[in-house]
């Protein structure tokens, strides 16, 4: 259930797949992304496990793979979630965890955190930039809370479902999803990135947002008129849509290579 990516990051069908350094980024590594793997990661192996899909592990996965650090990308489903789940390695039944030697990780926003503490995506000598970071995830946290739903389920995981959405539940979703990028373009203003020059934590999170729906090109089939539906709206906004371009071309080779998610 192991495959090794070689730069390529080609996945067959694994469960798990070992990461080696990105071999394409448009930003150069910092000094601390260049040590990273002389640090505290230093002969321990990193193991990150979530199921197969998007979700709460993406801006991880993103933020691991710019700062060339390898690991493995390890997907529960069924069984082998159950299995996990009994290991005692994630705190209150959930998951991502990030396994850094014989310790568990866990909570998406702390791991991020932690991942960019010695990557150099949250510079922890700098408390202003750091609190930007934290204050752009938490909007977009905000956001999710708020999602729009349909009955009693938030629209958005109607994209797990082969049935069609109603065209009703996707204008909600595209009006939603549209009042988070006009506050986050607010926020970017004239930056590069949310993280300055270079990207930060905050960057790897909103990137995970839009490239698991309004970019997502690797979704269900029979809901591409929901994921082209977001896509045109978040292109209507000139400043996200420069700045998903940025992104785009920060995360090349894993995004095109990275296995299919519906969200």
């Amino acid at each position: 259930n192991h495959c090794t990516a070689l730069n390529s990051y080609q996945h067959q069908d694994p469960a798990c797949c070992i990461y080696q350094p990105l071999t394409h980024s448009t930003s150069p590594l910092l000094p601390s992304q260049q040590n990273f793997g002389n640090c505290i990661m230093e002969g321990q192996k990193l193991i990150l496990t979530y199921f197969d899909l998007y979700g709460r592990a993406e801006a991880c996965r993103m933020a691991l793979v710019h700062s060339g650090t390898a690991f493995d990308d390890n997907r529960v489903t069924g069984e082998s979630w159950a299995a996990f789940k009994a290991s005692g390695k994630c705190a209150n039944g959930q998951i991502p965890v990030l396994e850094v030697g014989d310790k568990a990780l866990n909570q998406s926003e702390a791991i991020i955190r932690f991942i960019g503490r010695h990557t150099g995506a949250y510079p922890i000598d700098d408390p202003f930039a750091c609190h930007f970071a934290d204050s752009i995830i938490n909007t977009c946290s905000d956001f999710e809370k708020s999602s729009p739903k349909e009955g009693d389920k938030a629209i958005m995981f109607l994209l797990f479902g082969a049935d069609a959405i109603p065209q009703a539940a996707i204008d909600k979703l595209v009006e939603a999803r549209a009042k988070m990028y006009a506050k986050l373009a607010e926020l970017l203003g004239e930056k590069t990135f949310f993280g300055g020059d270079k990207p930060s934590i905050a960057d790897f999170w909103v990137a995970a947002s839009i490239f698991s729906l309004e970019r997502n090109t690797k979704g269900k089939e029979q809901h591409a008129n929901v994921y082209a539906a977001l896509g045109a709206s978040l292109d209507s906004n000139t400043t996200m849509k420069n700045y998903a371009d940025r992104m785009g071309a920060e995360l090349k080779e894993y995004l095109a290579n990275r296995r299919p998610g519906t969200l």
